[in-house]
């Protein structure tokens, strides 16, 4: 039973929830993944070709979307879908536009001048899964940030038979080099490229262990946005909150199905936790894939009650969620004591489904506990930050000494001479 009484015992159960995808236990999986990134690397296209055959069960004529069907993608979704995708398109590129940073040099004390150039990556590959749940919603969270930081060439990925949902979306934001490949032979595509495919310098977006791991063998020759696992929520919530919405909420993050899913509450009330677990043993019957979403709350889940939620937060901190909810009569307390989180969602009518989807800051975040280092899906992940250093020979004089005393001390003569030569 996910109930847990004793802090103990939670504290326990955070560092299993935390060290549920750990890779280093995955080499079956990484020896069938490295194999297949050779092969890509050996092979390209005919490889490609073969492992779409092997693993999505399809015989494609070509890697590459072609145009025709790309355009009449609007027309296979309903009108409904199509102005809802428009919405998401608006808000999110005004989040990320207003999140853009902006190139800067400063004159400093001296007269020397000092700054950064904010530069769009060349190329950038989008990953979007597909098969049960074709993650639309992905297509804009992650192309929108690589447009905005200026990025000219973005391509997507994902597996065949292509979604219309994910045609329209790439179409509606004009991405006309869209793949239908998946799985970790993608990945390897994205990094060495093929005869049909020209390489990238990053790929972000998010997928299944085969996905991950590839990312991992191919970052260096290609960089990625990290090394993600399957969707968590943790909930902070008070007797104030409607356990409905909680199971509902809890449920929103166990449904995506793989099995390794995680959801965590945390309240003060012992009547909430009962009666929320109810409501979501009771709504989990009504979806489609309700044994793997029992299996992930069973092995994966809890809700912890504890007497004082101010000393429960610590344990929200050593989880540090992918998403985190606070539904309490005084949210911002509570949120102002966080530090570890992918994204904070405050009060009851801000659900996680909402950050999903249209809220504005994208979905892409960090999982498995790397909230404690790292941070969501932003501009700044499809651009480079170049140091600007400029010194005139009045800056260059006042501290050319301390260069020459650092460089000696080092033992790098050369460094050292490059100063003295100049003054």
């Amino acid at each position: 039973m996910p109930i847990i009484k004793n802090y103990k015992s939670a504290k326990k159960k955070v560092k299993e929830i935390s060290s549920r995808f750990d890779l280093s236990k995955r080499k079956k999986e990484y020896e069938i993944v490295e194999k297949i990134v050779e092969d890509v690397k050996n092979q390209g296209d005919k490889a490609l070709f073969l492992y779409s055959k092997k693993f999505d069960k399809q015989n494609l004529k070509t890697l590459k979307v072609n145009k025709k069907e790309l355009d009449g993608s609007l027309s296979k979704i309903s009108k409904p879908l199509l102005a809802s995708i428009k919405t998401a398109i608006s808000r999110i590129t005004t989040f990320q536009e207003t999140n853009s940073p902006k190139s800067w040099v400063k004159t400093f004390k001296h007269g020397e001048k000092l700054g950064y150039k904010y530069s769009p990556l060349d190329s950038v590959a989008v990953y979007i899964p597909g098969g049960h749940s074709p993650l639309i919603s992905t297509v804009l969270m992650t192309v929108i940030p690589a447009k905005v930081a200026g990025v000219k060439r973005i391509a997507v990925f994902t597996p065949p038979p292509v979604n219309p949902g994910i045609l329209a979306a790439c179409k509606l934001l004009n991405i006309n080099e869209v793949y239908q490949i998946g799985g970790a032979q993608a990945i390897a595509a994205c990094a060495y490229g093929s005869k049909t495919i020209k390489p990238f310098c990053k790929v972000v977006g998010p997928g299944n262990i085969f996905v991950t791991l590839a990312k991992k063998i191919v970052f260096g020759k290609i960089g990625i946005d990290g090394l993600f696992g399957p969707s968590e929520i943790a909930i902070v919530a008070d007797k104030s909150a409607n356990p409905k919405y909680l199971a509902l909420d809890l449920l929103s993050q166990l449904e995506h199905g793989s099995g390794l899913e995680s959801a965590f509450m945390l309240t003060d009330s012992a009547a909430l936790a009962n009666e929320t677990e109810k409501e979501l043993l009771k709504h989990a019957q009504t979806l489609s894939n309700k044994e793997t979403v029992l299996k992930s709350w069973k092995n994966n889940s809890a809700i912890v009650v504890v007497a004082n939620l101010n000393k429960g937060i610590e344990l929200i901190n050593d989880l540090a969620p992918e998403h985190l909810e606070i539904i309490t009569k005084s949210p911002q307390k509570y949120a102002n004591k966080i530090r570890n989180a992918g994204a904070i969602f405050i009060g009851e009518y801000t659900c996680e489904s909402v950050g999903d989807y249209v809220a504005g800051p994208s979905h892409c975040l960090p999982t498995g506990g790397s909230a404690k280092f790292s941070s969501g899906l932003t501009v700044m992940d499809f651009m480079k930050k170049i140091s600007i250093l400029s010194f005139n020979k009045k800056a260059f004089n006042t501290i050319a000494s301390h260069v020459s005393n650092l460089a000696d001390a080092e033992g790098l003569k050369a460094h050292g001479d490059a100063v003295r030569m100049r003054r």
